[in-house]
């Protein structure tokens, strides 16, 4: 059975792209079927799995645009294979123009719901990394999936900064969008193992969300290989198999196939 999860948060530069490339690295590395989709205008998915988002087409755009416009849109076409074993749907900066857009359409919210359906049943996982925003495109994407994993930095407010993807889970769920959408975790990144922020972050975060959300066993500590191996069009697993990065995010992956049963 297809499991979805957006990777999702307000709050730009907490590492949700670095996760949903390198955790779709993982699960592939692990024998599962993958799909990612690249759900932000800024193309960063894209990037960091080796393709140029001013260049490849068609995009996630084109089936979202035709969907919009009275469809039928199709993702089928915009499905790529990525030297790293998983599958790919790519963004394009005119992803921004649909937005604004969906907010006259039927069912703006089931836009992508509805394309994911057509093909979603081929794949064991579907990872949507989801732009810093809490606009409608975040809204598809909370609409569409079974789960939301939340990236949170461990920096000062962090504990406080996942308030509002919270809230919005919240909406979804009360308005019936999805109201069958859990939260997969909470996943602490960029930390400094050796700072007591990074300590005091943890033990903030288990304090305030611990009890009724899973906050990731698993640490993934700032490097510099991260922004290497995205310049280079590579998951960390590939850039560099051996290095902490990689370890990180197999444990991720881990954990979450630990829910498999």
């Amino acid at each position: 059975m297809t499991r979805t999860i957006a990777v999702a948060m307000q709050k730009g530069g907490v590492g949700k792209t670095t996760t949903a490339v390198n955790l779709a690295a993982a699960l592939a590395e692990r024998g599962r079927r993958v799909l990612a989709v690249d759900f932000d205008p800024q193309g960063n998915l894209t990037q960091h799995a080796g393709f140029d988002p001013d260049r490849i087409s068609p995009t996630i755009y084109d089936a979202l645009k035709a969907e919009v416009d009275g469809g039928p849109g199709d993702l089928r076409a915009a499905i790529y294979e990525t030297a790293e074993g998983f599958h790919l749907i790519p963004s394009q900066p005119e992803l921004s123009l649909v937005e604004v857009t969906l907010i006259n359409s039927l069912s703006r919210e089931r836009v992508l719901a509805g394309l994911l359906g057509d093909v979603a049943a081929g794949y064991d996982y579907v990872l949507i990394d989801c732009n810093p925003s809490l606009g409608l495109l975040v809204i598809n994407a909370l609409t569409a999936a079974d789960s939301v994993l939340i990236p949170i930095q461990t920096e000062y407010l962090a504990a406080r900064g996942a308030l509002m993807i919270l809230s919005t889970i919240e909406t979804i769920r009360r308005k019936r969008l999805n109201p069958h959408l859990k939260i997969e975790g909470i996943l602490l990144t960029m930390a400094d193992a050796r700072a007591s922020l990074t300590r005091d972050v943890q033990a903030a975060v288990e304090q305030q969300y611990g009890d009724d959300i899973r906050i990731f066993d698993t640490l993934v500590r700032r490097s510099v290989r991260f922004g290497e191996s995205a310049a280079a069009g590579q998951s960390i697993l590939a850039f560099d198999p051996r290095g902490p990065g990689a370890k990180a995010y197999r444990a991720v992956a881990k954990e979450i196939l630990k829910d498999e049963g």
